[in-house]
């Protein structure tokens, strides 16, 4: 009989879905998703065999609460519950500090070992006070107290940079590429060299210079630069520069199992976040992506900042790329008329394997199994 592994997240993830995929590829798990969010369910019926979903907002207005109140009393909500009610977890994993997903929890029988994967260590963020913040930090505490075991994807000696002990198992678990989304590197064209960004363009207080700085000083170089996902706050900016810059190429969102073919037609893979000091170190010490995973996977060497010294630790490990500094930007065209790609490019094959979902898979099984063997020796 299958083992049940039930997965709350208020918005469902792509590392929760790597791993569930890999879990139920394995034969032995049947993989639950339970959301409070929008889910694309032809996408993560792909990885989860059930997906129980209640689409609820948890902004505080007036309009939203009294949706929120409403939507308690349809048979919606009563078929939602039951329906979590009626599973039998061999293990339930949680990566969210929502009111919601934690109420949910109290619908899954005590005896049953709950996990909490700290997709992001809350103190670890940011220096700037905040009282939400400041709040879910007291709940993240709770869990690290209070659940039976805790996964976490930075470095395996992270959670002992917490100013509190966290005494349950624990298990480092890395985003791992996963083999359907594996592209084997190929021999590139080295004339005109053209950069992936796996994601929107960066914008945030905490970054040293504003990206459309990067823009500038990269594609002056001649070098092409790719970005996957539409700015929130300079959407017009960005399309301005595309109609104006030949080298900048500003294109829509592509969906996950899509984007990794799509990029894999580039050269390299781009990390460019240079923080400022109003950035925790602690954050930038621990801090592990999916974007560089998703170069892993697409067959691109990396180009990683310093400043992320956790993924800059792997990159150098496994000699998949080169890592740079803020200052290095503006020759970087000559950094990389210096590499030996097609090495780099054997050891993203190497690496390919060695950090492939599957592997990472049985170690989370182990830690599974003693998760719930303590659970069931001190019930």
């Amino acid at each position: 009989m299958k083992k049940q592994i039930v997965f709350i997240e208020y918005f469902p993830t792509i590392h929760g879905y790597k791993v569930a995929k890999g879990l139920r590829k394995s034969g032995r798990y049947e993989t639950v998703l339970i959301s409070f969010n929008k889910v694309d369910r032809k996408f993560f019926g792909t990885g989860y065999d059930k997906i129980i979903n209640l689409e609820v907002s948890q902004k505080i207005n007036f309009k939203n609460l009294f949706f929120f109140i409403r939507k308690m009393f349809s048979k919606e909500w009563s078929k939602f519950f039951a329906e979590i009610k009626s599973l039998n977890p061999y293990i339930v994993q949680v990566n969210n500090l929502d009111l919601l997903t934690r109420l949910s929890l109290f619908l899954i029988d005590a005896k049953v070992p709950k996990i909490y994967y700290a997709y992001d260590i809350l103190a670890f963020y940011r220096k700037k006070f905040s009282m939400r913040e400041n709040f879910l930090k007291k709940i993240e505490k709770y869990y690290f107290k209070k659940m039976d075991g805790i996964l976490h994807k930075g470095p395996r000696e992270e959670l002992t940079l917490l100013d509190y002990p966290v005494n349950v198992p624990d298990l480092a678990l890395l985003p791992g590429c996963l083999e359907d989304w594996t592209y084997v590197p190929k021999k590139k064209n080295m004339k005109e060299i053209h950069l992936a960004v796996a994601g929107p363009p960066l914008e945030s207080d905490y970054y040293i210079n504003p990206f459309k700085n990067i823009i500038r000083e990269i594609t002056f170089q001649k070098i092409h630069l790719h970005i996957y996902g539409k700015s929130l706050l300079n959407n017009k900016y960005f399309l301005k520069e595309e109609k104006n810059n030949s080298y900048f190429h500003y294109h829509d969102k592509v969906s996950p199992d899509e984007l990794n073919k799509e990029i894999s037609n580039y050269h390299y893979g781009l990390v460019s976040d240079f923080f400022n000091k109003l950035i925790n170190p602690l954050w930038l010490k621990t801090s592990i992506g999916n974007k560089m995973y998703n170069y892993l996977e697409a067959g691109l060497p990396i180009i990683m900042t310093n400043d992320l010294q956790a993924m800059a630790d792997i990159v150098k490990k496994h000699k998949i790329g080169i890592c740079i500094d803020y200052k290095d930007i503006k020759e970087l065209k000559n950094i990389l008329k210096g590499i030996d790609y097609e090495k780099l490019q054997k050891n993203i094959k190497v690496a390919q394997k060695e950090l492939n979902i599957s592997n990472l898979i049985k170690d989370l099984e182990s830690f599974y199994e003693k998760v719930a063997e303590i659970k069931t020796k001190y019930r």
